[in-house]
């Protein structure tokens, strides 16, 4: 018995050693498997951060090169005005005619101290946001898709946007601002914190107070809540169990919401066509309204599947939503308007705001957007990705190299052919409104038959929303370099897309795709200069004046002889430059007589002209734009008061003694 006790003891001991060392093996085991995981979310940290790395110091270089390169001199001249008078004390609106609201002029007069006074200064201010932008549109297309693609797709959005034109343009800030916000409205979708949508929120207030067209990201995004709002009732609804007779009680307690969003959308809609009514052609429709109108639409239709939240309910959702982001909009602007309110001079700024609005955007209607017909090209361009993204025949390597040897051939045959050119430039300039139909195809599929998770839809709509209405940029002036303002945006959507609805890999194809397009950015683009519309560009001389910072203008030594000109026959330092050439102003370092830069009203000018004071003045005889043309009133007081005159160039310089 005692050996029987004994072994069952011996027995006891083995079986609490084995169970002890078997918990220990499970320990270990789900240690070792916690190790592995963070090693590889490490490591693939490690392989993201590489990769942006490899992306800012490619696109460093390469902007850098061309920092100092590209200028139009009324661009120029008037942004370093402005900065200059906002240095000297002055704020804008108040002060002096300011073309822009004003907080762009703020942060160029910083630029300015910290710099130096001179062209290249602002260039510098604008390089640096451009370097800030480059992590964000990374970490856009981080959401979608894989580090090295997503390096690419940044890739391929710096040489389509900052190098075409990099004067420091209110518009490039713009584009840095909303996707700025878009990063932030991605990210509150993933954490759900209030922060995210202040920050989106002060984007959007930083945007408009350095350009009016600000207000079309804060559009944009306040299209995205309203179905955000919408998607998350949806989402409880379908969790929550309730009887038929609770829901058409709550669905019948609904209809004040529904009627104020309805009205709210349509009034929307009706605003944007009021806007573009004076000129609203086939190609205002396609590029402006369509995109809005399918938003509108896709939201109108998403009321269908939400029957059982409340009104109170759903504005109360709205309202946590809307807070936030409003507080984040009227911050930067109660700071910025802080000067005014001490001076009593709120309402000259919002007088002068709206007043040179209104002047620029007559000014500029002299470009319509692309022909609705060139849209054959972007079809192409998606038929080919679609084919991709659902084809099973498409992933083989045969055919993905046929299609990148095709690519390659059309960009070495582009350098000597026009119309590829233009086919590929039109396939990018007609895509937006296309790329938003696809997106709310996507999103409307998605939610009916819940193939895809709900956050990717709400990803979906919040890039879709976001391009569709900044690329309104375009209007009224809907140049070449007025597309890449926003076409980053495009891009985004477009992976979002992609990524979201693919049922192939497509990598190859996909890869080619974006790959010619980075090529044709570098290869073709930059070097057309695509912000000149007057002329071929030609050579390109260093400006050796003080001011000008090393920036390289074409004719360098016919101008560097104009400003010596000017300089002469202005012994007191004061100056008229009149229709658009405020560049005369910054670079020969007079003083203007009135508080125009770019062009006073007549009656201003033939007031200043009666000043003895006044010993010199310049008409600009080759305006671009035709508004900018001087009354024959001031031309023909200026030639009776001056009887001295000398054509440089496109400048009539006239002086007294």
């Amino acid at each position: 018995m005692k050996n029987e006790m004994e072994k069952t003891s011996a027995n006891s001991e083995m079986l609490s050693l084995e169970i002890r060392v078997r918990e220990r093996s499970t320990e270990a085991l789900a240690a070792s498997e916690s190790e592995s995981a963070v090693a590889a979310a490490a490591q693939g940290w490690l392989v993201r951060l590489m990769v942006l790395g490899a992306v800012l110091a490619i696109s460093a270089v390469y902007v850098g090169a061309h920092i100092g390169s590209g200028w139009v001199p009324a661009d120029d001249g008037i942004l370093s005005q402005s900065a200059l008078r906002v240095m000297q004390g002055q704020l804008p609106h108040r002060d002096f005619t300011e073309i822009y609201t004003g907080g762009l002029s703020v942060i160029h007069a910083l630029a300015f101290r910290v710099f130096g006074v001179n062209l290249l200064s602002l260039r510098i201010c604008a390089f640096l946001f451009f370097l800030a932008w480059i992590p964000a549109v990374y970490y856009v297309a981080l959401r979608f898709t894989s580090a090295l693609a997503s390096g690419l797709i940044t890739l391929v959005a710096v040489a389509w946007s900052f190098p075409n034109y990099p004067a420091a343009m209110p518009s490039w800030y713009n584009l840095f601002f909303a996707t700025f916000g878009a990063a932030a409205l991605l990210r509150y979708l993933e954490a759900r914190k209030a922060r995210w949508l202040f920050v989106a929120g002060v984007c959007g207030g930083v945007s408009i107070l350095i350009k009016v067209i600000g207000a079309y990201y804060i559009a944009g995004v306040l299209l995205f809540l309203a179905f955000l709002e919408q998607s998350d009732a949806e989402s409880d609804e379908r969790s929550g169990e309730q009887s038929d007779h609770e829901s058409a009680e709550r669905s019948t307690s609904a209809i004040p919401y529904r009627l104020f969003s309805t009205s709210a959308l349509l009034l929307f809609v009706a605003t944007l066509i009021y806007v573009f009514h004076a000129r609203l052609g086939s190609g205002e429709l396609y590029h402006f309204v369509m995109p809005a109108t399918l938003l509108v639409a896709l939201i109108l239709l998403g009321e269908r599947n939400v029957r059982a939240a409340a009104t109170h309910e759903r504005f109360s959702a709205l309202l946590r939503l809307l807070i936030p982001f409003a507080c984040g909009v009227v911050s930067p602007v109660i700071a910025f308007l802080a000067p005014y309110a001490r001076s009593g001079a709120v309402g000259q700024f919002f007088s002068g705001v709206t007043s040179s609005a209104i002047a620029r955007s007559v000014g500029l209607g002299v470009l319509r957007p692309v022909s609705i017909k060139e849209a054959v090209f972007a079809l192409a361009l998606a038929g080919l990705i679609a084919a991709a993204m659902y084809l099973r025949e498409v992933q083989g390597k045969f055919v993905s190299a046929a299609v990148g040897l095709g690519l390659i051939v059309m960009l070495v045959k582009s350098a000597t052919s026009s119309g590829i050119v233009s086919g590929v430039w039109y396939s990018v300039a007609t895509l937006t409104p296309l790329v938003v139909l696809l997106g709310v195809a996507v999103v409307l599929r998605a939610g009916k038959s819940g193939c895809q998770p709900k956050l990717q839809r709400q990803q979906v709509m919040a890039l879709i929303s976001l391009a569709a209405m900044c690329g309104l940029a375009q209007y009224p002036f809907a140049a070449p370099i007025y597309l890449c303002y926003a076409l980053p945006l495009t891009l985004l959507a477009g992976v979002a897309i992609v990524t979201t609805a693919r049922k192939q890999p497509g990598t190859y194809v996909l890869a080619a795709v974006a790959g010619f397009y980075l090529l044709f950015g570098v290869v073709m683009l930059v070097p057309d200069y695509v912000y000149e519309l007057t002329h071929k560009v030609g050579r390109m001389d260093e400006l050796h004046l003080e001011r000008a910072g090393g920036v390289r203008i074409e004719y360098a030594a016919n101008f560097e002889d104009l400003i010596h000109l000017l300089q002469q026959h202005s012994p007191n330092g004061l100056m008229y430059a009149g229709n658009d050439c405020p560049e005369l102003y910054f670079l020969a370092g007079l003083k203007n007589v009135t508080r125009d830069d770019g062009g006073a009203p007549p009656e201003e000018v033939l007031k200043a002209l009666q000043s003895d004071d006044l010993k010199l003045v310049v008409i600009n005889e080759a305006p671009f734009f035709p508004s900018a043309k001087l009354s024959p009133e001031v031309r023909a007081e200026v030639a009776r008061k001056f009887p001295e005159s000398q054509l440089a160039g496109i400048f009539r310089v006239f002086w007294r003694q």
